[in-house]
């Protein structure tokens, strides 16, 4: 006998208990949403056919790539994860994934592209540095911008042509003489094993082999004697080879002062347009104002110091006779990017070279001293306040330690960017330090 449908008894309602959220509302409330996404067809699962349809695509797929493996470079495969991203760009996190594979992309492309690039990235430099002065010519003088950046490119082509015409020569012949003096000195040295007393000594106490040590400085001798002569055209040849040719060379350098004259005379449009490209802060480029401000009172303050340490060393040293005297100064001059450290690997060169090859070497090394701490002298007292009137605002423990952490990642880079890019950091840090604090609580007590 069937039984009769039971009717359901309404459940009366219960009341909320304090603080109890409302699952009816949140149900109301979510119930289109979900109703939307439902007919989106976002929650629809696959069916056993489609699924398999799914995984020989992407085995197809993985098969294809490994046969064109040979073929295959970034951009083809950022193109190909773009296709199989795209229809899942909604989610959050695929978006990041895209962001992070343009990015390798990019970097990749700077990579490849890092030669052509090379002389724009000089020129910009250099605009970025002289743009001041061109922009004095301008407001003092009257001048349109156009005729001021003609007349300071015209003036850095004709500094950079007496350099070459003048100065490279020298370095070279100072150079060459450097090196066979080395080996001359290796050769010297191979003498005094064979003929010194000490090293009867030596042997007769049973703590060295006269002939073993003599073989040994022969074939040093060999050896840094093939690498001198080796070196310089195999680094000639290298440098010839990442240019293409010598043709490609002669129009890169041809180009550089065109360039270097149009990027002059229309820098504040090209600077607009690139600090339009970053990220503002709060709605607001600041920080970018603050970054530019303090690199380019750094770097030019430091050239012309390095330009007025190399020109006052290598000038007394010439006057007093000191062998390598240019070298010396030239290297004051490029090492004084790197503060602190520069001058003690100058003083330490410097010192080095006129105890070896001075000739009094007592004499000519207590000159090299007394000219280099003059002139350190000098910077510190008169040129780095006047030039560098804002200073970068740095304890001399941090530069040295940033001196130390750049140089060990980025060599010989690193250290000439530590400075500034330290300063950066810390001046990023006093501006916006306010905006960077930390919420532990929500306030509540």
């Amino acid at each position: 006998m069937a039984r009769a449908p039971q009717e359901e008894t309404p459940q009366p309602d219960r009341p909320l208990e304090p603080g109890a959220p409302d699952r009816s509302v949140e149900a109301d409330a979510s119930a289109p949403a979900l109703k939307e996404a439902q007919e989106a067809g976002i929650f629809q699962r696959l069916t056993a056919f489609e699924t398999a349809l799914i995984a020989a695509g992407v085995v197809v797929f993985l098969v294809l790539m490994y046969e064109v493996r040979e073929v295959l470079a970034p951009p083809l495969l950022a193109a190909a994860g773009l296709c199989m991203l795209w229809p899942l760009r909604s989610y959050a996190s695929v978006r990041s994934i895209m962001a992070a594979g343009g990015l390798l992309l990019g970097v990749w492309f700077l990579d490849r592209l890092s030669i052509v690039l090379l002389p724009f990235v000089v020129v910009y430099l250099l605009a970025y540095l002289f743009d001041p002065a061109v922009g004095y010519l301008k407001a003092r003088r009257g001048l349109p911008r156009w005729a001021s950046s003609l007349g300071v490119t015209a003036l850095m082509v004709g500094v950079v042509s007496m350099v070459i015409l003048l100065l490279v020569p020298t370095i070279v012949s100072e150079l060459e003489t450097l090196g066979s003096r080395i080996v001359r000195s290796l050769g010297d040295l191979r003498l005094w094993a064979e003929t010194s007393p000490l090293i009867d000594r030596l042997e007769e106490a049973g703590m060295v082999d006269r002939e073993e040590l003599v073989q040994e400085l022969a074939i040093l001798i060999q050896n840094q004697t093939t690498w001198l002569t080796s070196r310089i055209p195999t680094a000639a040849q290298g440098f010839l080879r990442q240019l293409g040719s010598i043709l490609g060379a002669v129009v890169t350098v041809s180009i550089t002062p065109v360039l270097l004259f149009y990027t002059l005379k229309d820098y504040p449009l090209i600077k607009r347009s690139l600090v339009g490209l970053f990220p503002t802060f709060g709605g607001r480029r600041d920080y970018l104002v603050q970054t530019g401000s303090i690199v380019g009172r750094y770097l030019r303050g430091q050239l012309l110091i390095g330009a007025i340490a190399a020109t006052n060393i290598s000038i007394l040293l010439t006057l007093f006779g000191v062998p390598f005297a240019l070298l010396i100064g030239l290297l004051a001059g490029v090492l004084n990017l790197v503060p602190t450290l520069g001058a003690i690997l100058t003083f330490i060169v410097g010192v080095f070279l006129t105890v070896i090859f001075g000739d009094p070497w007592l004499s000519q090394t207590v000159i090299v001293v007394i000219v280099l701490l003059g002139q350190n002298l000098l910077e510190q007292s008169i040129l780095t306040p006047n030039i560098l009137s804002h200073q970068v605002g740095l304890h001399p423990v941090l530069i040295l330690l940033s001196l130390f952490v750049f140089g060990f990642f980025l060599g010989i880079f690193g250290l000439l960017i530590a400075v500034p890019t330290t300063a950066l950091l810390a001046t990023y840090y006093k501006a916006y330090r306010k905006e960077l604090q930390l919420d532990l609580f929500n306030g509540a007590t």
